[in-house]
């Protein structure tokens, strides 16, 4: 491992301290609610401010690829990818600590499910848990392979060394591989948990299947909400993801037409505009289109990790926000005089609902965290939506020419976004699909991949300079003394 295995150092809450780590597993792992546990720290752990729950959602992935206004010095240094100071470079290294952290109690738990067949004896518990398992282990390298690595997978770097990809639990130094050799790791990780999640996740069972599990196996609700769990559909959408990173177009939208077709209308449904707008209050206002969500999280700290950060709090004037330039001549136009579109009047994402004037620009309020501790939309964070699956088939047709297909695709999530009136002709969906990545993952860190994928070598804002090089971040200082290369 390319750092300490510490077991689930952050869940003190539920696996109490141990002198010896092997002693805490053979306890936790001698029930079937013990492996629950565990899966539940994994997700825990990800939600943690260092990881999905701040550093790689909203606030370092975001700072560097979204053009921001902010008083915060920490913003400042990520906006001009400075990485390599004494504020940014802490920040840097726990993202990379936390997910291999988190790599190695995966793997733990992967262990011991093998170790202890006769806990987990039920043949579609055991796949539900592997499945999760292998798609999480996936989903972790992959983000890290995008934000330390190159831009893309091609012939060009198939032989560079890139971040450890750690399959084992062990005190023993994973060595690094090539691009090619890891993406062979990856590929058999994601297959895998396509395979377990597609033949025992309740998503995909009959109903009768699904009648029995749910009165042996789910009594306690464990195995429901399936969004709030790596599924079979997040599998599908990670693996259209790993394509689009090769580049391979075709083959991403093919994986992402298959969450299309099996999941739209079913497990995930499109936002009510209407009914967002018009809700009594912001507590009970589904900020995050959690309807949408193929894969979130429910991040416990989010009122603390976003405090006095994220966006205006009670008038601090303190929040990171979107510059008025941005959100008013590039993303959310108010009237278009040559279609007379008022797009940007009606657009959800933007200043008819989630973004909101303060004095350095727009603060952004999809993250905002409901005081309400019954309501369901609190302390979600998205992790894969329905949205990028039309963003990715999108792509494709701006590949093959198909300019008018594109373009209503990216239709279908605007009417989910509250605009009635459909792309001019005329339009460019190249240029209109780099918009809405913008507009579609404010505050989830998304934009930095897809600007790394499209390999960029200026922003949409003219004034916020950022190429797809300045999107690295650099390996740890330990790491690099202890003899791993950045090869990019």
């Amino acid at each position: 491992m390319p750092l300490s295995a510490l077991v689930f150092s952050s869940c003190e809450n539920w696996l109490e301290a141990s002198s010896s780590s092997n002693v805490e597993a053979d306890k936790l792992f001698q029930t079937r609610e013990g492996f629950h546990d565990a899966l539940t720290g994994i997700y825990m752990n990800m939600g943690e401010s260092d990881a999905y729950g701040g550093y790689m959602t909203w606030y370092c992935n975001d700072c560097i690829a979204y053009p921001l206004g902010t008083t915060s010095s920490i913003t400042n240094y990520f906006q001009r990818h400075e990485y390599g100071n004494n504020t940014t470079r802490p920040m840097v290294e726990a993202i990379w600590s936390r997910c291999y952290n988190i790599v190695a109690n995966i793997n733990m738990i992967l262990r011991e499910l093998e170790a202890r067949r006769n806990v987990i004896a039920n043949q579609d518990e055991y796949n539900i848990i592997k499945g999760e398992l292998l798609g999480l282990r996936a989903y972790i390298h992959f983000d890290l392979l995008r934000l330390y690595g190159v831009a893309v997978w091609n012939a060009d770097n198939q032989g560079k060394l890139t971040v450890p990809y750690c399959r084992e639990y062990s005190a023993n130094v994973t060595p690094q591989r090539s691009y090619a050799d890891t993406e062979a790791l990856l590929m058999e990780d994601l297959n895998g948990a396509i395979e377990a999640l597609g033949e025992s996740d309740p998503l995909v069972m009959d109903a009768s299947r699904k009648a029995e599990f749910e009165s042996n196996y789910n009594l306690d609700g464990y195995w429901s909400k399936r969004q709030k769990h790596f599924n079979y559909y997040t599998a599908l959408g990670l693996m259209a993801r790993v394509y689009q990173w090769k580049d391979d177009k075709a083959k991403a939208a093919e994986y992402a037409q298959q969450v299309i077709d099996g999941a739209e209308g079913s497990f995930v449904t499109w936002a009510n505009p209407d009914a967002i707008l018009t809700a009594t209050n912001d507590d009970n206002r589904d900020w995050t289109f959690s309807t949408e969500h193929i894969f979130s999280l429910e991040v416990t700290n989010l009122s603390t990790n976003t405090s006095g950060l994220l966006f205006d709090v009670a008038g601090s004037q303190n929040g990171i926000c979107l510059p008025s330039n941005t959100v008013d001549n590039l993303l959310f136009v108010r009237y278009d005089e040559a279609t007379g579109s008022q797009a940007g009047v009606e657009d959800l994402r933007g200043p008819a609902m989630r973004l909101r004037v303060g004095a350095y620009g727009y603060y952004d309020y999809k993250l905002y965290y409901s005081t309400n501790y019954a309501s369901a939309y609190r302390n979600l964070m998205p992790m894969m939506k329905l949205s990028e699956m039309y963003y990715i088939v999108a792509e494709n047709y701006v590949a093959l020419g198909r300019n008018g297909d594109a373009l209503a695709a990216l239709d279908k999530v605007r009417v989910a976004r509250g605009v009635s009136d459909a792309y001019e002709s005329t339009a460019d969906a190249a240029t209109e699909l780099m918009k809405e990545y913008y507009r579609e993952f404010i505050s989830e860190g998304q934009l930095v991949y897809y600007l790394k994928h499209c390999r960029v070598s200026s922003s949409i804002e003219p004034s916020f300079d950022v190429t797809y090089e300045d999107l690295v971040y650099p390996y740890p200082v330990d790491e690099v003394n202890y003899g791993r290369v950045q090869e990019l």
